[in-house]
């Protein structure tokens, strides 16, 4: 199982796992760190940091940031991203985040991250009526 932390703008970490504890319920390797209005870097940084050490005894750990280049992901990439065993993902969505927060490591890491960049991208698409 993997560490999964969710960062992102505002209070849309808290917002999604909201949601997702409706079809999960309690996740227990999954952290939410929220970057509020008028937090500065160093606070964000340590709740980013008391999130991974809640999860670095996983087989690795996946944050999961809203928006490629904003400030949630930029933190995660200085402060993680060098670690073994580390992914930092951009682009959250509920499909994503499901698939990070259910799959069984398959021994690849790097395969597993593209299976759930997959699930996102699949999550996303405009219904068509028959």
């Amino acid at each position: 199982m993997y560490g999964v932390i969710i960062a992102a703008h505002g209070g849309y970490s808290t917002g999604i796992y909201s949601g997702l504890k409706l079809v999960c319920g309690e996740i227990e390797n999954l952290k939410v760190v929220d970057y509020l209005e008028n937090q500065t870097y160093e606070q964000l940084d340590a709740n980013l940091k008391k999130a991974y050490e809640e999860c670095n005894a996983y087989e690795g750990v996946i944050f999961i940031a809203d928006l490629l280049g904003g400030i949630p992901f930029s933190r995660c990439a200085l402060n993680f991203g060098h670690i073994e065993n580390v992914k930092v993902l951009a682009g959250l969505n509920f499909s994503m985040l499901y698939s990070a927060a259910v799959i069984e490591p398959s021994g690849d890491m790097d395969e597993d991250i593209e299976n759930i960049l997959n699930m996102g991208r699949a999550g996303i698409t405009v219904y068509k009526a028959n």
